[in-house]
């Protein structure tokens, strides 16, 4: 049987207002910071993926200042109480198709935009049964969180898959361990807390929700604030060329990751070789990554034992440093021998595009 419990009164309404409008501001307050993270801290970690997330949690939290107005300081007019619900999770259903189209931009899900299309197409009969048909927008809804959670699922695949970058840029497992216990833990606490389960269940269960939400929070909060910028994770927009220089001076291998041939202007490659000649002999001590800029590329170096790996990027990112070593690494196993006494023939190097492939793929 359904209880009549609404508007929400009686002695759980003062705790449950105050754990839902923390949720709000919870929400909103990390939407503010990843909103600040890709404004102020321009390339570092300005990224498509950080912006799409803030959609998501402005959505969410506009979403619950609906919930709170219905069920909370509405009188009984059950039409408007429904039309206020809905229209708040019209406006998370439209920030999650900003955050869908934001998303495919990055990455491809079976076609190009596939999730955007068919959400803007939910998103429009979801507004259309809302002030036609209100009665059946909530149940239509739940095709729309579906479909959402299929996206999801098949982004963070694509997140995970580049697995040995993320394995040394942190514990890659144990992150995903926390964003998969955060969406679980977020998303039973709002079914919790739903009007369905507290006319069944009562209020208690959508008290115990709420705080469900709140933990969960703290495991996506986690997640998000500990793991690298999602620039590290799109290193190949951000690469133009590696270079492979041996200690003496002489050029060995070069390879260019623009499609566009004009993309890489030639001179900042000979003037790159010809700087790099220069300082030879001033590192040739040196066993860290030295960075210059020069003509607004980055230009990233690490030395060997017997050689010299040469990054030119358009951004400083841990994971080209760590594909660089992995690169110089795999060299001077495999060429150890003929780097000990190479003799200036090329021809022997030949390989090293198939090498490269396999580390910059």
């Amino acid at each position: 049987m359904l209880l009549d419990i609404f508007p929400i009164k009686g002695p759980l309404k003062e705790p449950l207002l105050i754990i839902e409008w923390i949720i709000v501001f919870s929400f909103f307050e990390l939407a503010l910071i990843f909103l600040l993270r890709t404004r102020y801290k321009l390339k570092e970690l300005k990224n498509l993926q950080e912006k799409a997330y803030i959609f998501i949690y402005f959505g969410y939290s506009f979403m619950w200042i609906f919930i709170i107005i219905a069920d909370f300081y509405l009188s009984n007019d059950i039409y408007l109480r429904n039309l206020i619900l809905n229209i708040g999770f019209l406006i998370q259903a439209f920030c999650a198709l900003v955050f869908v189209y934001m998303i495919e931009k990055y990455k491809i899900f079976i076609r190009k935009f596939l999730f955007t299309k068919i959400f803007l197409l939910l998103a429009i009969i979801y507004g259309f049964l809302i002030f036609f048909f209100l009665d059946y927008a909530g149940r239509f809804s739940t095709i729309f969180w579906i479909v959402f959670s299929i996206c999801i699922m098949l982004y963070f695949k694509a997140l995970y898959k580049d697995f040995y970058i993320k394995r040394e840029l942190g514990h890659i497992k144990f992150d995903f361990i926390k964003i998969i216990v955060g969406i679980l833990i977020t998303v039973i606490g709002y079914q919790m807390s739903t009007r369905l389960f507290s006319e069944m269940f009562g209020l208690e269960l959508r008290l115990i929700g709420d705080i469900f939400q709140l933990i969960g929070l703290v495991f996506i909060s986690w997640f998000l604030l500990s793991i690298p910028s999602f620039s590290e994770y799109d290193w190949q927009e951000k690469i133009d060329s590696v270079i492979i220089m041996h200690k003496s001076g002489l050029y060995m291998y070069k390879r260019s990751f623009r499609s566009d041939p004009n993309s890489i202007d030639e001179s900042i490659i000979t003037g790159t070789l010809t700087t790099l000649k220069l300082m030879l002999e001033k590192v040739t001590d040196r066993e860290d990554i030295l960075t210059i800029e020069k003509k607004g590329k980055i230009i990233i170096i690490q030395p060997g034992k017997f050689i010299y790996g040469v990054i030119i990027c358009d951004e400083k990112l841990n994971s080209l440093q760590i594909l660089l070593r992995r690169f110089i690494e795999r060299i001077e196993t495999i060429y150890y021998q003929v780097l000990k006494h190479w003799n200036g023939n090329l021809n022997v190097f030949k390989p090293l595009d198939d090498i490269s492939k396999e580390i910059f793929y």
